[in-house]
């Protein structure tokens, strides 16, 4: 009896089932990173959607209502010299209320233009530079301000989740104390660092005294905010807009009007979370923030360690 070919036969089988197994294994992972693909043309025209909403007056009409046009209900995102931010309500509040009131003392003022220097797109992901105009009406100056973003889009066209840097802010916070210095014709850099901070602590406490009563309340009067904020909390470095500090809270103050219920505590002596010194170095680079991979087509599944899952 030849038995060959009942071998060959049940050889055969097990290397088609292995490539069934193997398909079925791809398809798998095809579902599990499935997401919407936009075209090239539609991604530039998603990011451009974003920043013509960024500038001011239209950044008004996103701080109003109960759902944006711009961000998921659950969209994520960081700034790298602030924190991150969850929700499209937060999110509103921050990226668009921050930077919507040019008579309001503010460290940058209002966007009032913008010019996309590079960009690449895949997929639903967007990659750009942005150099973005501030006009800084409280330092009386307008400023080209650089910002790199990664924005993820769900199929909605909305953002999923958004990663922005602040290029040579250091460089900016400078170059705005530097002209605050030769206004007041200061004789030392700290000179003009107090005159600065006496300016947004001032403005911080105005906004307290306003908003945060009743249970809202986190000072017991003026004088001992004004205190706390100048003598007590430091100025801040340009990467400390998220940490306990003057600069923390000034960007926080912006936000107070939407929600005092949530953003007093932010502008307080306990930082509400936001304005705290809860991560070190090594855990803000390395913390597992986002949802979503931003390689696309699920390339490098074991290079993300910025996933939270």
């Amino acid at each position: 009896m030849n038995l060959f070919p009942t071998t060959r036969g049940l050889l055969l089988a097990a290397i088609l089932s292995c490539l069934f197994a193997s398909v079925e294994a791809s398809k798998d992972s095809l579902r599990k990173h499935a997401r919407p693909t936009f075209t090239f043309d539609e991604l530039w025209d998603l990011e451009k959607t974003f920043w013509d909403a960024f500038l001011y007056p239209a950044n008004l009409k996103q701080t109003q209502g109960n759902s944006s046009s711009i961000f998921a209900s659950d969209v994520q995102g960081r700034v790298d010299i602030t924190r991150t931010f969850d929700g499209d309500e937060l999110n509103r509040e921050y990226i668009f209320g921050l930077f919507s009131d040019p008579v309001h003392v503010s460290l940058v003022g209002v966007p009032i233009a913008y010019n996309i220097t590079q960009f690449a797109a895949n997929d639903n992901i967007a990659s750009a530079t942005t150099v973005v105009t501030f006009n800084a009406t409280t330092f009386g100056v307008l400023i080209p301000v650089t910002i790199d973003t990664w924005i993820e889009f769900n199929p909605d066209g909305k953002i999923a989740q958004y990663d922005a840097v602040f290029r040579w802010f250091e460089y900016l916070v400078d170059f705005l104390i530097g002209g605050v210095a030769t206004k007041i014709n200061a004789t030392s850099p700290d000179q003009a660092v107090a005159y600065v901070a006496d300016l947004l602590a001032k403005t911080i406490c105005e906004t307290h005294e306003q908003h945060c009563t009743g249970s809202n309340q986190q000072y017991t009067d003026t004088t001992a905010c004004y205190d706390f904020l100048t003598k007590t909390a430091r100025f801040g470095k340009s990467y400390e807009l998220g940490r306990n500090t003057l600069l923390c809270r000034e960007v926080h103050e912006h936000m107070v009007q939407y929600r005092p219920e949530i953003h007093c505590a932010h502008i307080g002596p306990g930082g509400g979370g936001y304005c705290v010194d809860d991560m070190s170095y090594g855990q803000t680079v390395l913390q597992r923030y986002f949802n979503d991979s931003w390689i696309p087509f699920g390339y490098g599944t074991d290079q993300n360690l910025w996933l939270a899952n």
